[in-house]
């Protein structure tokens, strides 16, 4: 049965999720349960700077786009407001594409990091609130069961560690309501990626080889530098197909959809010719 409150024995204001409310610490270092805030602090300071490039930049051609509408319409047919929840909301496309869509039939909440472009999304959709905090310290004040469609598009690949992502996966498995969906994108280890980030990509390889540990070849730091000439890492986990499968098995998800996307969005099974992968499983009963 469908429940009313999103929230267990909380409301938003309890738990101050307000846009703009919620700031890293910029010198405190592993202040969090998993030990990667420096991480994020780096992700968050490279959004924040390149706001207004990459909100530019979502509004054109979005290959992705026409696979998600296609997997997400279903949830749309019925009478009731969708309830939807996505991570890494950066500056809203996928608030738009909802918005575009379907519009009055979506109840929302939608967080990020940057606070610079959730005032892009802010902008795009007025009608949406948007929260910046991190979601690792947000996912287990929602109430069970509570959404209906949980989103992260280009985004859950920013999540630093394996134990980390476990956890959150876990916890979405909790969060959703039976028969509703998960729904993601990620880049993949593609000739397009490697062509633009070839010494990043080398250097996690010799990382790889150096610890006898195949799997930091996919974890790559893309470094950017500030108005200041400080460089920074910005960090990207590349998952392969095998790993979701893992990731939503061990998180007792079905899943519906596992594979690469080209620039052209069609499925492919080269991941070196793609672009991305998309993921999607579902919350089912526990067949005894």
């Amino acid at each position: 049965m469908r429940k009313e409150s999103w929230f267990s024995s909380k409301k938003v204001s309890d738990v101050k999720v307000k846009r703009k409310s919620v700031k890293i610490p910029k010198k405190k270092k592993n202040n969090d349960f998993f030990g990667n805030q420096e991480i994020k602090q780096n992700l968050q300071s490279f959004y924040d700077s390149e706001a207004k490039k990459y909100a530019e930049t979502r509004k054109k051609f979005w290959h992705e786009e026409k696979l998600i509408l296609d997997a997400i319409n279903p949830l749309f047919k019925n009478n009731n407001k969708v309830r939807v929840l996505e991570f890494g909301c950066g500056s809203g496309r996928f608030a738009t594409l909802l918005n575009n869509n379907f519009p009055g039939k979506f109840e929302y909440v939608w967080i990020d990091l940057s606070n610079e472009l959730l005032s892009y999304a802010s902008k795009e959709n007025p009608n949406l609130t948007f929260f910046q905090w991190d979601i690792t310290k947000l996912v287990k004040n929602f109430e069970q069961e509570s959404f209906d469609l949980i989103v992260w598009t280009s985004s859950f690949q920013h999540i630093p560690t394996n134990k980390e992502r476990s956890f959150l996966m876990k916890n979405f498995y909790r969060l959703l309501d039976y028969d509703w969906m998960l729904l993601m994108t990620n880049w993949s280890l593609s000739k397009w990626f490697f062509k633009k980030n070839r010494k990043a990509v080398l250097k996690a390889r010799f990382l790889s080889w150096l610890k006898f540990n195949k799997w930091i070849a996919r974890d790559i730091m893309v470094p950017w530098t500030d108005k200041d000439w400080k460089v920074y890492g910005r960090f990207y986990h590349f998952f392969s197909l095998k790993e979701l499968k893992k990731i939503a098995i061990f998180s007792w998800l079905t899943i519906k959809t596992n594979k690469f996307i080209n620039e052209n969005g069609e499925f492919t099974n080269d991941e070196k010719t793609s672009r991305s992968s998309i993921f999607i499983a579902i919350k089912a009963p526990i067949e005894l």
